[in-house]
């Protein structure tokens, strides 16, 4: 029998659904804008607009951590009715499934579409990294005669070099490396930033190469400096042997170099075996683990977390109904104190998650997800449980949300956003505090926003409502083959952001509407639906009870 305090009724909460389904809907409308911020999606379109980029902030900066305060708190409303177990029992139902569905239905879809799109990329050539004349003739061809006429000081050095490794060209590099002294250079590539040869071998999967580059730093002074050497991405040649080789492939099309991605990925184990000797796995459980490294999960990433999250919490539960474990103390849910403690502990897991420059925290999107990952957002589901178990504060000044809104969206954010990515220790630190206040700044802002506008049911926001986990499960495929449709359009960015996202919300409303609202699917996703007197009922009953 469950022992926890009895706090709220068990109604509807109609405030916290539409919150709820507002965070998934906005999902779409982030994932609309990443086509004209420049090279940093699978597609990218012909003009950039600074105000999606900032739309971009905006939401990233606290959509995923409200979402997650949310699920905690409607996970402990079913524990308070169906007790540990029984609450395990609904949420994986309503989880799992879906989620393995949606994974077979729609995520090969994604990655084929997402491909399209970097082929796409890859086409326009918008760096012109082809690397075809002179010096990189020479290294194509392996005509070390011309390759030891290059100048140490040739700017080309360190592309050539790179060139060389990708393309498992030993002798070439080897003698490329003699001209500056056995040190790799730095390529000059405006898509390859703080990458040398090394990164080359592990990103392309080249063993003979990286052996040579061993070989040739073996006993200098430089020699770790070059092994820790991070890329632009914050990453070492040994890390980039385990990122996705999605886009090593689209490099691979615009260096001209024809390399399988079944021979990529075997490279790279042995690029890893060298550069990692005394890792703790051994190569052939690596081999075996792979796959569960891989970012296949895409948009599906919280799905899954939240799966992981809710076990967790069962297994508090299941403790807590043997062993009566203490309670929160009320000062750490209060208005006026939460605060103090919330804010320190979030920057530290913000640090921790985020250790290198970089604005939010992105799941791993793989089956193991990370640590890190999981904590940070598991303190956001924590508190969101604890909301629902010690029973929430209302607000006390619900005006107060006028002023919070535009001090947290046209100050903290800015600040928060352009110190992100600062390689500054300080104030990468001090961003991680910024980035706190702003996701907990805008989670109780809406919490309470919505607790005043939304307590009674309202038709139109009830059906989004209903709609918004469905749209966000099937929209990623659909959003980028329009992104991909629209990317040589001569039109405005924000008219065609714009388009993209009427037209998905549209589709994706009316597929529910027709075809998922009143079947199977629409009652796995949404549970069993009221008829309509009942419904009328309930409704009749939220409007003369308090909220």
């Amino acid at each position: 029998m469950s022992t926890l305090p009895p706090s709220l009724p068990d109604e509807r909460r109609h405030d916290y659904d539409a919150l709820r389904g507002c965070a998934m809907l906005l999902g779409i409308i982030l994932h609309a804008c990443m086509a004209y911020m420049g090279p940093y999606w699978v597609v990218q379109d012909r003009g950039e607009s600074p105000l999606l980029t900032a739309a971009w902030a905006f939401i990233h900066g606290w959509r995923m951590e409200l979402f997650f305060v949310l699920a905690g708190y409607f996970t402990a409303m079913v524990l308070r009715r169906d007790g540990a177990a029984g609450m395990v029992k609904r949420r994986l139902r309503r989880l799992f499934i879906p989620f393995a569905l949606a994974a077979v239905a729609f995520l090969p879809l994604t990655h084929w579409v997402s491909g399209l799109g970097l082929e796409h990329k890859a086409r326009r050539g918008h760096d012109g990294i082809q690397l075809t004349d002179g010096l990189h003739d020479a290294v194509r061809r392996g005509d070390l005669a011309e390759i030891k006429k290059v100048a140490p000081d040739d700017p080309e050095l360190g592309n050539a070099q790179y060139l060389a490794a990708a393309l498992g060209q030993t002798e070439a590099l080897r003698a490329l490396l003699q001209r500056n002294n056995g040190r790799p250079a730095e390529t000059m590539l405006a898509r390859l930033q703080g990458e040398h040869a090394l990164h080359a071998a592990a990103r392309f999967g080249q063993p003979a190469a990286a052996q040579v580059i061993l070989d040739s730093a073996r006993g200098r002074s430089w020699a770790d400096k070059v092994l820790q050497a991070k890329n632009d991405g914050g990453l070492t040649a040994a890390q980039l042997t385990k990122e996705d080789v999605r886009e090593t492939r689209q490099l691979a099309w615009l260096l001209g170099i024809p390399h399988p991605e079944a021979q990529i990925r075997q490279g790279r184990d042995a690029v890893q075996a060298l550069l990692e000797p005394r890792a703790p796995l051994p190569l052939q459980l690596h081999r075996l683990t792979e796959p569960l490294h891989r970012n296949w999960l895409s948009h599906l990433w919280f799905m899954w977390v939240l799966i992981i999250l809710t076990l967790l919490f069962g297994v508090w539960a299941w403790v807590n109904e043997r062993w009566h474990l203490p309670a929160m103390p009320r000062w750490m849910l209060a208005e006026w104190t939460r605060l103090l403690w919330l804010l320190p502990v979030t920057t530290l897991l913000f640090w921790w998650a985020r250790r290198e420059y970089g604005f939010g925290v992105d799941g791993e999107m793989s089956i193991l997800e990370k640590p890190a990952t999981i904590g940070f957002y598991g303190f956001f589901f924590a508190f969101g449980a604890a909301l629902r178990i010690r029973g929430a504060e209302p607000a006390r000044y619900p005006w107060l949300v006028w002023i919070q809104l535009p001090l947290l969206t046209f100050i903290v954010l800015p600040l928060a956003f352009f110190s992100a990515w600062s390689s500054n220790p300080i104030l990468h630190f001090v961003s991680c505090g910024l980035q706190a206040c702003l996701a907990w700044g805008m989670t109780f802002t809406l919490l309470d926003l919505f607790a005043v506008y939304f307590a009674k049911p309202i038709a139109a926001v009830r059906t989004l409502a209903d709609a918004s986990l469905w749209m966000y499960i099937a929209h990623l495929p659909l959003v980028i083959a329009l992104q991909l449709w629209m990317a040589d359009w001569k039109l405005w960015p924000l008219a065609k952001c714009g388009l993209i996202c009427s037209l998905t919300f549209g589709l994706l409303l009316l597929t529910h509407h027709f075809l998922i609202r009143r079947t199977w699917i629409g009652l796995l996703l949404n549970g069993k639906k009221a008829g309509k007197e009942e419904d009328r009922a309930k409704v009749q009953t939220c409007e003369s009870a308090k909220v």
